[in-house]
């Protein structure tokens, strides 16, 4: 039989390698062959290699060098489905470490119903490190009215009001750094919270904050992102916590951010924080499968 060769992509190879890229991951990355050749062609492309047998493509493995993640060559298995159980996933891996720029880790990140179409990772030397879930709330159309929630809250003396009039409030930022370690968190993919409530892309005119009197209860402050939005700060005092407090919070961002036509409000988070996944799951979030995350150590 003959022999598997590994070799390194060139933009030429990109109609071949677009549909087998395609058929191991979800619809939102698919690509074309043509925008597949105009990426390969940047000077600091992602890096592609190919294994094939007698001219025929049997597979792939992508390789990128994110700076927030500096000791890590993030890694992208795309197998024929004849050859997902062979020899090709470990001679890209070998091939790839020879590329890896001295960094020592290899990462890879895959959405657990796609799980099926990558190689064996645990034969190749991968461990499970964490699970998030992506997914969010899809705007467009006008969110439900939570009213009936605020107005249970506002029994009990706690109101709902935009949070834009207290950017820069000692009062958000005393509750911020009180809470803001409760954060759950699996790097890189969920950071930890920033130090200070001062990122650029924070979307204030979509803010709220939660009252009882002077006293901030909670917060909610959503940031600019590629697909809209993402939903970057969702906090309650621990005290506060199980009331609706955070449900009432989130409904309001959503409400807001659909009547400034944003269309997609990016919840991914952490498959443990059960308390925030209860609160997007009771407003109705389109919650994805899992992504599982998973270290090796580099050949």
């Amino acid at each position: 039989m003959t022999e598997i060769t590994i070799r390194q992509a060139c933009p030429d190879d990109a109609f071949l390698l677009a549909p087998l890229l395609n058929s191991t991951q979800e619809p939102h990355f698919h690509t074309t062959a043509e925008r597949l050749r105009a990426a390969m062609q940047k000077e600091d492309a992602v890096k592609y290699l190919l294994a094939e047998r007698a001219g025929q493509l049997l597979g792939s493995v992508s390789l990128s060098f994110p700076d927030f993640h500096p000791q890590h060559v993030w890694l992208r298995f795309a197998l024929h489905p004849d050859h997902r159980a062979g020899r090709e996933a470990a001679g890209l891996f070998q091939k790839a470490g020879a590329l890896a720029q001295g960094r020592p880790f290899a990462w890879t990140s895959v959405r657990a119903d796609y799980l099926s179409t990558q190689p064996d990772l645990p034969a190749l030397g991968f461990h499970e490190v964490h699970r998030t879930f992506g997914g969010g709330f899809y705007l467009d159309a006008p969110p439900a009215s939570r009213q009936r929630l605020e107005d249970d809250l506002a029994q009990h003396g706690i109101r709902i009001t935009p949070a834009a009039g207290f950017q820069g409030d000692p009062r958000l930022e005393t509750l911020y750094q009180t809470v803001k370690q409760d954060k759950a968190t699996a790097e890189p993919t969920i950071p930890a919270a920033n130090d200070l409530l001062n990122d650029p892309e924070s979307l204030w005119d979509a803010a709220f904050v939660a009252l009882r009197g002077a006293e901030a209860l909670g917060l909610v402050l959503p940031e600019r992102a590629r697909l809209g939005a993402w939903n970057a700060v969702l906090l309650v005092r621990q005290d506060m916590r199980r009331q609706g407090i955070g449900t009432a919070l989130q409904a309001r961002a959503c409400a807001a951010l659909w009547t400034q036509g944003v269309t997609f409000l990016n919840t991914a988070g952490v498959k443990t924080d059960r308390a925030y996944l209860g609160v997007l799951r009771q407003l109705g979030a389109n919650i994805e499968p899992d992504w599982i995350a998973y270290e090796a150590v580099m050949a």
